[in-house]
């Protein structure tokens, strides 16, 4: 049995939405929210392995994705889930 390899996505404020990528990899994406980043990045990668027969490193073979997303950036996305004082 092996571990499967561990890929980390950046998450980052982009102002008006949520940008993502993935360090050594050409894929980057943006969303609305944690969900839609998550969404769009299994697509963005699904649509760089079709395209490319020969991945980069960071692609090849079998793995999974952890979302990395800084203390800034996670106190601006919850906020807009809080209720707005009255």
């Amino acid at each position: 049995m092996f571990d499967m390899k561990v890929i980390e996505v950046i998450v980052e404020d982009a102002g008006d939405n949520l940008s993502a990528y993935i360090e050594g990899a050409p894929v980057i994406t943006v969303g609305n929210d944690i969900r839609e980043i998550e969404e769009n990045m299994k697509e963005a990668i699904d649509l760089y392995l079709e395209d490319n027969p020969n991945p980069c490193e960071a692609l090849k073979g079998e793995f999974t994705l952890k979302f990395k997303i800084d203390a800034a950036t996670f106190t601006t996305v919850t906020a807009s889930y809080l209720p707005k004082p009255l």
